[in-house]
């Protein structure tokens, strides 16, 4: 540091004083340079103690890092595709991307381990991502020889955008979700040829204008798949598709006219599940009533107002569950599903409801032997739910076979002396009458629950210690009382020793 007063600027000053502080500078540099030493030796002994620490997730073999990977991935989204599938507006905070991110050890791993890369979803509403493109192509490369689950979003612009990078990899193609703006504009020239290994299919439509049918030409592309066998077709009609319909077992058909998907259920004798959400008006069309002997499920989510008009043509000889989605009904549709079950001569092991209490419990009259219910959000009322209750309780002719019980989405309050009835009832396996093994009551709005009362409680907590399943969730502070019994109890230690070990 210079003095304040500057030699060099001063006429006065003398060669010894100009020496001297010269000195000076020189003792300084030299005590810099030592305490430079110091301090990098100290830098060396720190550097080499975090050097020597071994990180204990880096120790894992292989094998246990990448079966890690692959249960981080099962979180991921994954549900129609029934394969782990990362979106891609997503892909920097989860999936393979991410965890190749976090050091050179997880990246040579997730690289290299292409089965985390063979699911890939393109959700993002609106224009594409501009390296969306480059990211997807980037994706597939990495996931080398493996079958492909591929959802092209819903929306039409970025099918039309990603499809030609999707295009080489067709011959891998297991599971296939899209949108689609028209007919006209799909590129079928980019996925042309035979898909050898698709088996799901899934197709949105979402028309922007109007077609001119006449300079329509059906999408071939899908009718050479010899393994496609699941396909599921929203409002697109089926007169603008072809589809190997014989070879399908499981088809659904939202927003599809009545006509003619009757006709394609008379295409697919090998179907063994369906859903149908169908609109008419028939008008003049006479329907040929169809027969199918292998459907094991059927779902009908839309309104009865629709559901009349095609169920009496449908005849279901091996149907052993339904589900009826219709929030609007009339007891004269009751009439319509009773003479659809004595058509079929089926037996139904499974029956979901939701639709008009009247109905449902007409519908349970029709179908008594069923072992398992599930009624979703009918519009109970406390005095319905509890002689609903108190039959089940009292009469072991009403449900014989009931096994599992499912109240879903109630917004009548629980009334919990006429559950715990029940559930001792039927717990108990009476003679000729099947035991409840499960039984849920979910709430999602209306008046707050009361508390059960600490005998209630009891009898609840000693039911689910002796092994029936329970679980019910009130709307006292969103309270859940569930098989936490004593067995649980004794349990959670031994998982606490386990997790340590």
């Amino acid at each position: 540091m210079l003095p304040a007063h500057d030699p060099y600027s001063d006429p006065y000053s003398s060669n010894s004083a100009l020496r001297e502080r010269l000195c000076d500078i020189d003792a300084e540099i030299e005590e810099l340079h030592a305490r430079l030493a110091r301090v990098g030796a100290e830098r060396k002994i720190i550097a080499d103690a975090l050097g020597s620490i071994v990180y204990p997730i880096l120790t894992l073999p292989v094998e246990i890092t990448a079966e890690i990977f692959a249960q981080h991935l099962d979180g991921l989204f994954g549900e129609w595709l029934q394969s782990p599938v990362v979106d891609l507006q997503n892909a920097r905070s989860a999936g393979p991307l991410f965890l190749s991110q976090v050091c050179r050890a997880w990246r040579s791993i997730a690289i290299n381990m292409s089965s985390l890369w063979c699911g890939v979803r393109a959700s993002y509403s609106g224009r594409i991502a501009p390296d969306w493109r480059n990211l997807l192509e980037y994706w597939l490369a990495r996931a080398g020889n493996q079958s492909l689950y591929l959802d092209l979003a819903r929306d039409p612009i970025q099918t039309a955008l990603l499809h030609s990078t999707v295009a080489p990899y067709s011959s891998q193609l297991r599971a296939l979700e899209c949108c689609l703006p028209t007919p006209t504009s799909y590129p079928v020239d980019t996925i042309g040829g035979r898909l050898p290994l698709l088996r799901r299919l899934k197709i949105w439509w979402t028309p922007e204008t109007e077609i001119d049918e006449s300079e329509m030409t059906p999408i071939a592309t899908f009718s050479e798949a010899p393994e496609l066998r699941k396909v599921e077709i929203s409002y697109l009609p089926l007169r603008w598709i072809s589809l190997p319909f014989a070879q399908l077992t499981h088809l659904t058909l939202f927003g599809q006219n009545i006509a003619e998907s009757i006709e394609a259920l008379h295409q697919s004798p090998n179907l063994e599940d369906i859903s149908l959400d169908l609109q008419g008006p028939l008008g003049e069309t006479q329907l040929i009533p169809v027969t199918l002997n292998h459907v094991r499920e059927l779902r009908l989510p839309n309104d009865f107002e629709w559901t009349r008009s095609y169920l009496p043509y449908l005849t279901l000889h091996g149907l052993r569950s339904l589900e009826i989605m219709s929030e609007y009904s009339r007891e004269d549709d009751v009439e319509v599903f009773r003479a659809f079950l004595q058509r079929s001569q089926c037996t139904l092991d499974s029956l979901s409801l939701h639709c008009d209490f009247r109905v449902a419990m007409s519908a349970l009259e029709a179908t008594g032997n069923v072992s398992k219910l599930t009624i979703y959000n009918i519009d109970w009322n406390t005095w319905n739910l509890e002689q609903f209750l108190v039959q089940i309780t009292s009469d072991p002719t009403f449900l014989p076979n009931l096994r599992s019980l499912h109240l879903l989405y109630c917004e009548t309050i629980i009334p919990y002396a006429k559950v715990v009835d029940l559930l001792s009832a039927r717990w108990k396996n009476p003679e000729g009458v099947a035991r409840l093994e499960s039984f849920r009551f979910i709430r999602e709005r209306g008046d707050t629950d009361d508390e059960p009362s600490a005998a209630l409680q009891a009898r609840l907590s000693s039911l689910a210690d002796e092994g029936l399943d329970i679980r019910i969730q009130s709307l006292n502070h969103w309270k859940v009382l569930d098989n936490l019994g004593a067995l649980d109890r004794a349990r959670r230690p031994i998982k606490r020793l386990c997790s340590k070990a």
